[in-house]
């Protein structure tokens, strides 16, 4: 969220502070210094504003926090490392009000008349996984729960019909997240160290996606410089965003399901 927060608010200052520059040009042409500033800088006030509400809106959607990943990632690691994860899935769906037991067919979910299998296996999910849900749940629905499936696997789960529904990672934190049976702390091998730290911090700031952005605002502090009468601030800032969209290119950032009615 801190980070979410940092860029929106970076975007935003940066778009105001590129409005001011146009606006005082235009506006210096026919009003007097004083008067083209003031307006100048209400107007790049409101820009930024709407900039800033605009971002911070479409990205708290569509981004989900570092913290949460990792909590995901501890989770799935987590029950990788349990054997009787049949206990834990029937103890989360009875924190959430349904009356859940785990027999030796799977994790039967009355509510749902369903069987439940986990398979967190840190060699992934085998098609005889499915085969067996297929068998043992009879003429019930079978859910397998997974951290991830491969194409290979989802192929084979279409070939049973309605039969089976896979519920990835994001499915299963949502669960345990639901049913308040996170594991308490991170595990030591998943914790961050200072430099992953740093790295996630600066990722925002310094992707490849933003070269263009401090680019084209040091080619306009620069420009501008010819236009005004105090030049060295625009000079050192445009230097500074320029240099900023060649650092961009040495950091690479890559690019960022559905819920099940079982659980809702």
């Amino acid at each position: 969220m801190k980070r979410m927060l940092f860029s929106v608010f970076f975007d935003a200052f940066f778009s105001g502070f590129a409005a001011f520059l146009v606006l005082f040009v235009l506006l210096a042409s026919f009003l007097s210094i004083p008067l083209a500033v003031t307006l100048a800088a209400l107007l790049a006030l409101a820009v930024a504003a709407l900039c800033f509400y605009k971002l911070y809106g479409k990205r708290e959607k569509t981004t989900l926090s570092l913290q949460e990943n990792r909590k995901k990632e501890n989770l799935m690691f987590y029950l990788g490392l349990r054997k009787e994860t049949q206990k834990l899935f029937a103890a989360a769906f009875t924190a959430l009000g349904k009356t859940a037991a785990a027999t030796k067919k799977g994790v039967y979910v009355r509510e749902n008349d369903a069987y439940v299998y986990p398979c967190f296996s840190f060699d992934g999910v085998k098609k005889d996984d499915l085969s067996r849900a297929y068998f043992l749940s009879g003429s019930k629905k079978a859910y397998v729960f997974a951290p991830e499936f491969s194409a290979e696997i989802r192929g084979f789960a279409r070939a049973f019909g309605d039969k089976i529904e896979l519920c990835g990672g994001d499915e299963t934190y949502k669960l345990f997240k639901n049913a308040d049976m996170l594991p308490a702390e991170a595990l030591k091998e998943n914790k961050l160290t200072f430099a992953e730290k740093m790295k996630e911090l600066l990722k925002p700031v310094f992707s490849r996606r933003r070269a263009p952005k401090y680019f084209l605002f040091g080619l306009t502090f620069l420009l501008f410089s010819f236009l005004v009468p105090y030049k060295l601030y625009y000079i050192l800032f445009g230097t500074v965003l320029t240099v900023f969209s060649v650092v961009c290119l040495f950091f690479a950032v890559p690019p960022q399901k559905s819920e099940t009615e079982l659980c809702k």
